[in-house]
């Protein structure tokens, strides 16, 4: 596999990353423009896959700046031109999300990064040797920044869950320059949004998952609620941010509105914390997913405000793959609402698929376990799919296949399907009503 292709700052030679099939490493190549001659600078290791990595930032002297997971963590790290490391230049346990770039007049790279808060990303410089390192977004909510070619400003956007995002403009140094678009939506207090709590569930084995919960504006602890829960779970996918929840976190406002309390959990898989947290689900997706959500609902089940019997799931891509699974190897939960779902690994995209799992012929037995197909006849609960009928991400397939299997296993689901959407509903008039329907089938079954 080529994964990424770039040229050298000198234009001399052509740099790309090559990976084998169920990519188990990754080689950073050198291809001399004139010769041909190709030069491998490094081999990226690790015990199960290789994400693909950005391509590097490079520096004028060719030395450059990459991002590595080589530690257990994603870090920067700078290396010589011939591919030698220099030196490691961030360190922790924490991660690297995103690198903006490289200041050469002043010798720092800007990232952001998970070090002050694991579920709302900050914005950091450093020197290139690994000192004076510094925050420069101010506010706990997640931030993202845009800098300008010389690295002397940057545009912040931030958010929180009760806050749209804003832009500002700062200099390098995280020094307020100006307030480009503060968006005040003053028509925001009209709704009695209720303020998200962020909460860590302890796992058997000590791991904190990262949850967050909304409980309804009129909440009464002595009353006894239903929760409906939201998932994705898919691999260094969190969903647990300090950051505004657009469209759907609205709608997550409006049920808890009607008395739901809204849980949204990681996974360790999922959480973004350190590339040996997502080792778990290596050639058998679905079993320690679901370990860490039932871990979750048994916190709920603690609650003396939850109704344990009224505990609902849903998701959408591999959130409807966990919900689909869910169902079918769990009693736990009442209903699951499962959309774009993948029903069958060896249905997916064969890239990302066999990344964690390999391939359908060298890990036979995990496709059959990861499978929701040969699960189907132990449904448990009241489960509605939802799919886009041109879906070119997740096929069709995936749906129709396992209504096929639920059809003969005699039972009962809800369907609908949306013409003319692709992996997303994106028609207005389709989304008004795919989340009119969802709604109603929350509040006519949990």
């Amino acid at each position: 596999l080529i994964s990424r292709v770039a040229w050298s700052p000198d234009s001399k030679r052509v740099i790309y990353q090559a990976q084998n099939r169920e990519q188990t490493f990754l080689d950073l190549n050198a291809a001399d423009f004139q010769t041909g001659k190709t030069t491998t600078l490094f081999k990226e290791t690790s015990p199960a896959w290789v994400e693909v990595i950005d391509n590097p930032a490079w520096l004028k002297d060719g030395s450059f700046v990459w991002q590595s997971a080589r530690s257990g963590w994603k870090h920067l790290y700078h290396f010589a031109a011939d591919g030698k490391l220099i030196k490691q230049i961030t360190s922790g346990d924490w991660e690297v999300r995103d690198l903006y770039g490289v200041d050469e007049k002043n010798n720092y790279a800007y990232f952001s990064a998970t070090a002050f808060n694991q579920i709302a990303p900050q914005i950091y410089r450093v020197k290139l040797v690994g000192t004076n390192l510094k925050r420069i977004s101010t506010g706990d909510g997640s931030h993202a920044a845009s800098f300008n070619e010389t690295f002397t400003h940057f545009v912040d956007t931030y958010s929180d869950p009760m806050t749209p995002a804003q832009t500002r403009l700062y200099r390098a140094d995280g020094t307020l320059e100006r307030v480009i678009n503060e968006n005040k939506v003053e028509v925001l207090a009209q709704y009695k949004l209720s303020k998200p709590e962020f909460l860590k569930v302890k796992t058997r084995d000590n791991f904190e998952l990262e949850a967050m919960m909304i409980k309804p504006p009129n909440f009464n602890q002595s009353k006894k609620y239903p929760v409906m829960s939201f998932v994705y779970s898919g691999p260094h996918a969190p969903q647990v941010r300090n950051a505004w929840g657009g469209t759907t976190g609205m709608w997550y406002q409006m049920l808890a509105q009607n008395n739901y309390i809204i849980w949204v959990i990681d996974n360790r898989t999922a959480s973004g914390k350190g590339a040996k947290s997502e080792y778990g689900l290596y050639k058998n997706f679905g079993e320690t997913e679901l370990k860490d959500l039932e871990e979750g609902v048994s916190y709920l089940k603690s609650l003396p405000f939850v109704d344990g019997s009224r505990i609902g799931i849903s998701g959408w891509s591999f959130g409807g793959y966990m919900t689909s699974y869910a169902l079918t190897h769990s009693r736990n939960f009442k209903i699951g609402i499962a959309g774009g779902t993948v029903s069958d690994w060896s249905l997916y995209d064969s890239i990302y698929t066999e990344r964690y799992m390999g391939t359908p012929q060298t890990n036979p037995e995990g496709y059959k376990k990861s499978s929701v197909l040969t699960a189907a006849k132990d449904l448990s609960g009241k489960l509605l799919l939802v799919h886009g009928a041109i879906d070119d991400n997740v096929h069709l397939q995936n749906t129709m296949q396992l209504v096929y299997e639920l059809q003969k296993a005699g039972k009962q689901f809800d369907l609908m399907l949306y013409p003319t959407a692709r992996h997303g509903v994106t028609n207005p008039l389709q989304v008004k009503h795919m989340r009119q329907m969802m709604t109603d089938f929350i509040l006519k079954n949990l």
